[in-house]
């Protein structure tokens, strides 16, 4: 099966150009045989089931390969510095047949990610987050391309659900990402275009809670000392920090609708269940595809399968296709967070939506 999905995945992406070669010394790049290659995934953690859901993505393309035992995933635990001296510590042993997939802590920790990477002459795509005007175009082959979600539309549609479950009025409280995450910062602006549509809804705190499900618990309680039953919904940036929320409000009695962003399995599980469960939209779940794909890109180059100084700028660096959100009228059509069912592997960019522009 993996000797099938390699041929076919080289006859597809045929129309690249030559394997890359690197300034590493001694290193063959691009040219890595399967058996010498190591995967590697890393993000926050499986306590998030998004991430639980980016491994099961990752690991149905090690399995389809027959790479198994030559995948691991790491957890930064929200600590950038940890997330940095893990990849060194992996490329140290692994060396140029490294391919990585990583979903950086902090944008500001990408570069040296990328450095890193490039001393070796390992394999690197990135999800979500990288410093504003840092390109895998402008930067290193070895940076071999960047995946997202555009948050825009995501923030919009999911505040609009929130505005028209209150009727158009009332007071809303914020929960934002880690601040410097493009899609926290896109996923905000979406949420502030909606609320320039709904002049009776008024913002009355903006907080980050990091993606953390604790912290916006315990944000969302001191903002209930403060404001009690003005508070009229909650708009999050994630799921998990709309289920701390959620559980805040549950706590002191305040029946307020809230909306989140991932599609976690709860939060679909929540707004199937109607007005009751307080959970209003959510937004369908990428880690599949992002795990799953993030790892096929990068692993066609360090094959040699792809030339990444070659590939065309909207295969270096894009959005997944935009999705629905996910409402109480459509959730039960949507895919399951964890289904991995669908994934074929012959062409790694049958996701990819628009380019990335910044």
């Amino acid at each position: 099966m993996a000797a099938a999905v390699a041929a076919s995945l080289a006859l597809a992406l045929s129309g690249c150009g030559p394997a890359i070669t690197t300034g590493a010394e001694g290193v063959d790049a691009g040219t890595c045989a399967p058996e010498d290659i190591f995967l590697v995934d890393s993000g926050r953690g499986l306590q998030n089931e998004y991430y639980v859901a980016v491994e099961a993505g990752a690991k149905a393309f090690a399995e389809e390969m027959g790479m198994l035992d030559q995948y691991q995933w790491i957890s930064s635990d929200g600590d950038s510095s940890k997330q940095l001296s893990q990849i060194k510590a992996i490329l140290a042993k692994h060396g140029h047949c490294t391919v990585l997939n990583i979903d950086a802590n902090e944008s500001s920790i990408v570069p040296a990610l990328v450095h890193e990477v490039e001393s070796y002459g390992a394999w690197l795509v990135t999800q979500w987050n990288k410093p504003d005007g840092s390109s895998p175009l402008t930067s290193s082959p070895h940076w071999v391309a960047h995946m997202s979600v555009n948050g825009v539309p995501q923030g919009y549609e999911t505040a609009k659900a929130l505005f028209e479950e209150m009727g158009g009025e009332g007071s809303v409280v914020v929960l934002q990402g880690i601040l410097d995450n493009p899609p926290a910062k896109e996923r905000f602006e979406g949420f502030q275009m909606a609320l320039e549509e709904y002049p009776g809804i008024e913002m009355i705190e903006n907080q980050t809670a990091g993606w953390d499900r604790t912290e916006a618990q315990n944000i969302t309680e001191t903002w209930i000392t403060a404001h009690g039953d003005e508070i009229g919904g909650v708009w999050s940036a994630g799921d998990d920090m709309a289920l701390g929320a959620r559980e805040a409000l549950l706590n002191a009695g305040i029946e307020a609708p809230v909306t989140g962003v991932d599609g976690l399995s709860q939060a679909q599980q929540l707004v199937a269940e109607g007005s009751g469960s307080l959970y209003v939209a959510t937004t369908q779940s990428t880690g599949v595809l992002q795990g799953a794909y993030g790892l096929a890109i990068a692993y066609a180059a360090a094959t040699g399968e792809v030339d990444p100084a070659s590939l065309p700028p909207e295969q270096r660096e894009f959005y997944l296709e935009d999705l629905p959100v996910v409402t109480r009228e459509n959730v039960n059509t949507i895919r399951d967070a964890m289904d991995t069912t669908f994934l074929e592997f012959e062409d790694p960019w049958q996701y990819a939506g628009d380019p990335i522009t910044d």
